[in-house]
């Protein structure tokens, strides 16, 4: 009876093994040759210029993360880090008192100048990258972004009824499960019906690595503990990546991120069947000219947009570029050859 009872144990041992290997082997399957892959069709123009008047002040003005989102009644509006470039005596990246805000109802142009979405200029002079999506159960738009709390930069949400005024929560995110400098939000709407939040950070379950992170939510007010959806060994200190967003087309999904501190200008683009696990060693199908890079549609066509420079040694342009989005089908292309 012994001897049956441990052969029994060993057999249930070896299904849990099994099937541990068989979900690493779904996770980790090739699929880099299958999907469509997007590209920028034509070129990436500039919309607006970064300054918000040739008056405003003597100062040169750049643009860096940001957002496009449509309103109820199908105007276009963009929110991003938009500031003048560091005066004297103050420091690159740190100096960034100013969220712009502008509208449209052309991606490409028209774009309306709006008083700035918030500001920090007699403050912190600090305020970060920021991602905004409407709430439906509240009926209110929700802004995550990031701030100087308490004398660290943590991620906080702000909230809008018309995407104008703006009511700051001046409340940390997780401020016990994330690292200080977790930033670069991308938000969407999950298929389980929550509102996913991507950032990019590290050291999540003690990983020093550069990581990309999903943080579930339903109201912004409690969070669910993050969740590593891609890690890259690059490092031991902190995040060498930035900008993360995910996206689905069919039933593929693609994460992008920026490799701001390999090349400025880099969008690499990871497809995954799971939207919980990125493979970048394997499954890496493009790498795209932007940063910061987001993907929205707009009357009908896809755009993809980039931003910056924030640093001046790239001085070549410093306000918000956008093309066409188009994909290539592999599996057409195969077919054509034949």
């Amino acid at each position: 009876m012994k001897t049956m009872r441990t052969a029994v144990m060993i057999t249930a041992l070896l299904v849990i093994v099994s099937s541990i290997k068989a979900q690493n082997n779904r996770k980790s399957r090739h699929i880099v040759n299958q999907v469509d892959i997007p590209f920028l069709k034509g070129e990436s123009r500039q919309i607006f210029e970064a300054k918000p008047s040739p008056d405003f002040d003597g100062n040169e003005w750049f643009t860096n993360d940001h957002c496009f989102i449509v309103d109820k009644k199908g105007k276009l509006h963009w929110f991003g880090i938009n500031n003048p470039y560091p005066p004297e005596g103050k420091e690159l990246y740190r100096y960034h008192p100013y969220l712009g805000h502008l509208s449209s109802d052309d991606a490409t142009q028209n774009w309306k100048r709006e008083e700035m979405a918030l500001s920090e200029i007699d403050g912190t002079e600090y305020l970060g990258a920021p991602y905004v999506i409407y709430h439906e159960a509240s009926d209110r738009y929700a802004m995550v972004l990031e701030t100087y709390l308490k004398g660290t930069r943590r991620l906080e949400v702000a909230w809008s009824n018309d995407l104008y005024t703006w009511e700051r929560t001046y409340k940390a995110i997780l401020p016990n499960d994330l690292w200080i400098s977790s930033r670069d939000p991308h938000i969407m709407k999950g298929p389980d019906g929550k509102y996913w939040i991507h950032i990019v950070s590290t050291g999540n379950k003690g990983v020093k690595q550069s990581q990309v992170l999903r943080i579930r939510t339903r109201d912004f007010v409690n969070f669910e503990t993050p969740e590593t959806i891609l890690g890259i060994n690059d490092n031991n200190f902190a995040t060498l990546i930035e900008s993360p967003s995910v996206y689905k087309r069919g039933n593929i999904w693609y994460l992008l991120f920026t490799y701001a501190h390999r090349r400025y200008t880099e969008t690499i683009v990871v497809a995954s069947e799971n939207p919980d696990y990125f493979d970048y060693g394997n499954n890496v199908v493009t790498t795209l000219f932007g940063h910061a890079a987001k993907i929205f549609t707009y009357k009908g066509k896809e755009y993809i947009s980039s931003c910056g420079p924030e640093d001046r040694h790239y001085y070549q342009y410093q306000s918000v570029t956008l093309a066409e989005l188009g994909w290539v089908n592999q599996d057409e292309q195969v077919k054509d050859k034949k």
